[in-house]
């Protein structure tokens, strides 16, 4: 009777503790969104690459005072270094991200202007050249932040670009420099103007 009791308490506690480890396990998995929710999220990681994009059409990650104003919407804290800038002409932002286990994908599709290596100088490019790259958005806890970018390299319009060059011209004395950035001006103007991006 004895053992039979003991069995019979060791069952209940068996079944105790195994509903308790399916009650967590069930806790923590995710619950899929409903379809109004998937919508909602996906304009909000949408809206978070246009944000981005927006201000690096801006030039925004030309200087540092730009910078401020991308860093809430990333994960990493330091404007990326580069030795080559993409200016563009437009851009426009893939309407649905695609999503897995917690992380967006969003495309965005540039149309180069030409490229400025800091060391080299400016090379046009044919007009409206295409360039795809691809954005992260990582969902934690519903605070959204751009995670990882293909091409982190910066794509201001040729505005923000002609802006940057003339006051890297006017701050600097080396000459070698100036005829860099001169040149850079010359070819740039003479490519017809960014149109408004879309986003």
């Amino acid at each position: 009777m004895y053992f039979s009791a003991l069995r019979h308490l060791l069952l209940i506690l068996s079944l105790l503790v195994g509903s308790c480890c399916l009650l967590a396990a069930q806790g923590t998995m995710p619950v899929p969104l409903s379809r109004q929710e998937q919508d909602t999220k996906s304009a909000e990681v949408r809206e978070l690459v246009s944000k981005y994009c927006r201000l690096d059409y801006d030039g925004a990650r030309l200087d540092g005072q730009g910078w401020g104003k991308m860093e809430p919407l990333i994960a990493w804290k330091d404007n990326p270094e580069y030795a080559e800038i993409n200016i563009i002409s437009r851009y426009t932002v893939d309407p649905e991200p695609v999503e897995s286990h917690g992380k967006y994908t969003v495309t965005v599709h540039y149309r180069l202007l030409g490229s400025y290596n800091l060391v080299t100088g400016y090379v046009p490019e044919r007009p409206n050249t295409p360039q795809d790259a691809e954005y992260t958005v990582t969902d934690d806890k519903g605070d959204l932040r751009i995670s990882d970018l293909e091409n982190n390299l910066p794509h201001p319009s040729r505005a923000a670009m002609v802006k940057w060059l003339n006051d890297k011209l006017n701050a600097t004395q080396d000459e070698l420099a100036k005829k860099r950035y001169q040149d850079a001006l010359s070819r740039l103007q003479a490519q017809p103007p960014s149109p408004l991006p879309k986003e």
